[in-house]
């Protein structure tokens, strides 16, 4: 049984069949997701796991290689967007 780093076994997967250039999205709710894709949804309720504690353990597994954020996080979400950008120095 696994005790360290990411416990959810569906994302825990995912993150280990990853090879270079493989694309991994980590979004709040509200995001439109094509058919296709693999999703994952972790809500509990609203909130919870948050946005910033989710992408901190995902860091923790992988090594990113080129990083998107979405324009409107700047503009709507100053202290998200201040924080992300702080982990990708």
């Amino acid at each position: 049984m696994k005790k360290i780093g990411i416990l959810n076994g569906e994302i825990s997967e995912v993150i280990a069949k990853m090879g270079h250039m493989d694309e991994l999205v980590v979004c709040d709710a509200g995001l439109p997701i094509p058919e296709g894709p693999k999703r994952i949804d972790l809500a509990l309720k609203k909130g919870l796991p948050g946005f910033l504690d989710t992408l901190d353990a995902v860091l923790q597994e992988i090594e990113v290689q080129e990083v998107v954020i979405a324009q409107e996080l700047a503009e709507k979400n100053s202290p998200i967007y201040q924080k992300i950008c702080s982990l990708f120095s």
